[in-house]
């Protein structure tokens, strides 16, 4: 059997479950490469969002599984979580909130994702327990919540592409997200010298993401910087998904 090119994803990809976690996770710093966030979303899809606690036993993802789930080769499938288990454990979650009677000062929240990561060389699986710090985050869900079916951003090649899915998902029943220009950098974790260059962000972060949001979710979205005098203070998003637009539709067979 052919093995799928490392860029093309095959025409469908399974389902894969669905990544379910609290809003204060989605709108996070997430710290992660692409190999990463691949292996951390096929991780939450075996949990039960409503589950009591985190499972007694370490999660296993099989190399064969990520290769189906994300279109990509043996030897890519086999790399990115290789990479992965060496690098997971010194990954951390960045949570920043505003306290205090007026918001005025900021606490900055860091907790690991995983405990323990474990690679069998020669088997082609990881097995990961996430940390419990954020079990608050991935289990007991009952509200304040998103979730989306793997699949829905399995083909995606960006972190950024992924991140921007996910906080636009969290508000899907309005289609519209706004945020803060300085929040924006915070959950999409740019580069420094993007941050004082609105013009380089949305060349190397917004445009690209949006543009693989089109082409490879059911989503399509639009932005419009807000300003406040001559500075760019808020971004809005609005966006419809498939399900929200009126397609053509197919001619009657004859």
């Amino acid at each position: 059997m052919a093995r799928p090119r490392k860029d093309a994803p095959p025409a469908k990809l399974p389902a894969g479950g669905n990544v379910t976690m609290h809003n204060t996770l989605v709108s996070a710093s997430h710290g992660l490469n692409l190999g990463e966030k691949r292996l951390v979303a096929m991780a939450v899809t075996k949990l039960s969002p409503k589950a009591a606690a985190l499972p007694g036993k370490p999660i296993k993802i099989l190399a064969v599984d990520f290769a189906e789930q994300y279109g990509v080769d043996a030897d890519t499938a086999y790399e990115q979580l290789r990479d992965a288990q060496e690098n997971l454990f010194q990954r951390y979650i960045t949570h920043i909130e505003h306290v205090g009677p007026n918001g005025q000062r900021i606490r900055v929240s860091k907790m690991r994702w995983v405990s323990s990561i474990h690679y069998e060389k020669g088997a082609g699986e990881v097995a990961l327990a996430f940390a419990p710090e954020i079990a608050q985050f991935l289990v007991q869900l009952r509200k304040h919540f998103t979730s989306y079916q793997l699949s829905k951003a399995a083909a995606l090649r960006s972190t950024y592409s992924w991140r921007l899915f996910e906080n636009l998902e969290r508000f899907r029943d309005t289609g519209i997200w706004e945020v803060d220009v300085d929040r924006f950098h915070v959950i999409m974790e740019t580069p420094k010298s993007y941050r004082a260059n609105f013009a380089q962000t949305r060349r190397f972060v917004i445009d690209p993401a949006l543009a693989e949001l089109a082409a490879k979710t059911n989503i399509a979205a639009e932005v419009e910087p807000i300003r406040r005098g001559r500075k760019i203070a808020r971004l809005r998003f609005t966006f419809e998904s498939a399900s929200q637009i009126d397609l053509p539709l197919e001619a009657s067979p004859a």
